[in-house]
């Protein structure tokens, strides 16, 4: 026969063992880590999704060659704004933060795939190449602050 004890609520395991209710700094950083990576990836599929669309535009074009630094100019810009949306929706919270990382992020991963398509380089300068990343910086960020969800105005009570 089994010896049953009763506790009445009372927990018989000691204090010291409790866990505390905020998640540790590796915890944090981790979640943190899994968003960026997570709104890299809807924005870099954004990305690819406007690149498609802007070339089916530019096939039917009689001279698609005027149109190709443009447009591709025109997602690079759209995806940054839309990727500091994404980001902010996805973190919740640090609309600075999230757009810089998720700007930063993108920038290294569309520099990273630049290199495999050297042949086919639109022949900016280094320095407009540079005030163009910049621009994509401010533009996640950009779009982190408009994608932020705010509070419903409060209706004000008419006076009579």
């Amino acid at each position: 026969m089994k010896h049953t004890v009763r506790t009445y609520g009372r927990n018989l395991r000691s204090s010291s063992r409790r866990r505390s209710s905020t998640p540790s700094k590796s915890t944090s950083f981790s979640s943190f880590l899994k968003r960026m990576l997570k709104s890299l990836l809807f924005t870099l599929l954004c990305g690819l999704l406007l690149i498609l669309i802007f070339s089916l535009g530019v096939y039917f074009y009689p001279d698609p060659d005027t149109l190709i630094p443009p447009l591709a100019l025109l997602a690079s810009a759209l995806t940054a704004l839309l990727g500091g949306i994404f980001s902010i929706r996805i973190h919740g919270q640090g609309i600075l933060l999230s757009g810089l990382c998720n700007g930063c992020a993108t920038t290294a991963a569309l520099m990273l795939l630049s290199l495999f398509f050297t042949k086919h380089a639109s022949g900016y300068s280094a320095g407009i190449a540079l005030l163009l990343h910049a621009a994509f910086l401010l533009l996640s960020v950009l779009g982190a602050y408009l994608g932020m969800r705010r509070a419903a105005p409060k209706k004000r009570k008419k006076r009579y």
